[in-house]
């Protein structure tokens, strides 16, 4: 008995779990989807990152490069004055956690993660 019920809370808990208002829905199916479950969710996102050592475009352009060899890699722009790079990606490929550790490998501290000590920086980037 008590192991039907388990069985009935749980269906019900992902039967009530719904994936918002159907006009939220099916802007998700337009724009480049991914399905989860019964849901459609949103395949490019973004995520923003602050690097504390970006101080001039060759670093900034430095940094993008390394990027873009992480599968899933969109796109990325950077913001100097707040010293900050926001990174698109798709979200079925690869995660936030990637692109920090991308960022910290080539020799930058971001999100309070510091920096490989042993990373080699280009001269002029840093």
């Amino acid at each position: 008995m008590k192991f039907s019920s388990i069985i009935l809370l749980v269906s019900t808990a992902f039967i009530l779990s719904g994936c918002g208002d159907e006009a939220s829905q099916s802007a998700e199916k337009k724009a480049d989807p991914t399905f989860m479950f019964w849901c459609f969710r949103k395949e490019i996102v973004s995520a923003d990152y602050h690097i504390p050592d970006m101080k001039t475009e060759a670093a900034a352009s430095y940094i993008q490069s390394r990027l873009k060899s992480v599968p899933g890699y969109t796109d990325s722009s950077y913001n100097l004055a707040s010293r900050s790079m926001t990174v698109s990606y798709k979200s079925s490929t690869v995660r936030k956690m990637n692109f920090e550790e991308a960022i910290a490998q080539s020799g930058f501290a971001v999100n309070h993660r510091p920096a490989y000590p042993n990373a080699k920086i280009p001269a002029g980037v840093k």
